[in-house]
């Protein structure tokens, strides 16, 4: 083998190596239902601590529901850990979470472990879920 050979070998096991290191990573799949309409923007946040919960996502997926008033959204590559999950549905693509009379009755909303809190937010430890294996499925019902 000469030297430059080795030198383009050496280019592309650096440049796949990451690559190769991913693709053993887990992998989340959020799937939500209970959209009232097939209108407006979903962003699905993840958050890997209590002290970012709510304040600094570590990913964020934005999708748009389909005809069935459901979406799923993948997170690929995602080390093993504790997550949690928040769903907000901008019906009407105003960039705001917009609640109606009370708080109540706006636009949709739902978090990981489908916690559905009478008021205020939940804690970390009420959503969050452990991801220790290939594939983990999060299941959000909004209704």
């Amino acid at each position: 083998m000469t030297f430059r050979t080795f030198s383009h070998a050496a280019i592309f096991l650096a440049l796949l190596g990451p690559a190769v290191v991913h693709a053993d990573l887990p992998i989340i799949t959020v799937h939500v239902t209970g959209f009232p309409a097939n209108t407006g923007t979903v962003e699905v946040s993840l958050f890997d601590s209590e002290e970012s919960f709510l304040k600094e996502a570590m990913l964020q997926e934005s999708g748009t529901i389909d005809e069935n008033g459901d979406l799923e959204i993948v997170f690929s590559a995602v080390p093993e850990g504790t997550y949690a999950v928040v769903v907000v549905h901008d019906a009407n693509n105003n960039g705001k979470l917009d609640s109606g009379f009370l708080g109540l009755t706006g636009e949709k909303y739902g978090y990981s472990n489908n916690v559905h809190p009478w008021f205020g937010r939940p804690d970390f430890e009420e959503v969050k879920f452990t991801v220790e294996q290939s594939a983990v499925r999060v299941e959000i019902d909004l209704d």
